[in-house]
């Protein structure tokens, strides 16, 4: 059946093309005649995957955090929270909410730990939490 498909759509394409000729088009009465190729013509058949792959969407670890990149050096503190993702983690802090990224010791910073977190702010991370002004923590302290 495969075989079969580009000879009828190149039929199909020349009984079109002769339909659109065959009507009267010109004010002299005359009748056009279509104009047919001898063999018709298909597209060849790609045995190609698709480029695009199936899973298309990249998976971040909100837990790395990208500490080449300069940036001021501050200090937070507050309780933390679990964020609205899965797995991510937040602090409120002076009005202004931080996601918690980095390299920390998940003994000390966990959802419902009083922390003081030193690191800085990276606002050009890219993360799943979808929440949160990244924060990437370079030192975590319980807070007493």
């Amino acid at each position: 059946m495969a075989g079969l498909i580009g000879p009828l759509v190149g039929v199909l394409m020349t009984a079109v093309l002769a339909a659109c000729g065959a009507g009267d088009g010109g004010s002299d009465g005359e009748t056009s005649t279509p104009v047919t190729s001898a063999e018709p013509t298909s597209a060849p058949e790609s045995t190609e995957e698709s480029p695009v792959p199936d899973e298309t969407t990249p998976y971040l670890d909100p837990s790395l955090g990208d500490s080449s990149k300069p940036g001021s050096s501050m200090t937070i503190s507050g309780t933390v929270e679990a964020g609205v993702e899965a797995g991510c983690l937040v602090l409120e802090h002076e009005g202004t909410v931080y996601g918690i990224f980095g390299n920390y010791d998940s003994s000390v910073v966990y959802a419902g730990a009083s922390v003081t977190l030193t690191g800085s702010v990276d606002e050009g991370m890219m993360t799943t939490c979808q929440q949160g002004t990244p924060f990437v923590v370079e030192d975590a302290q319980p807070s007493d």
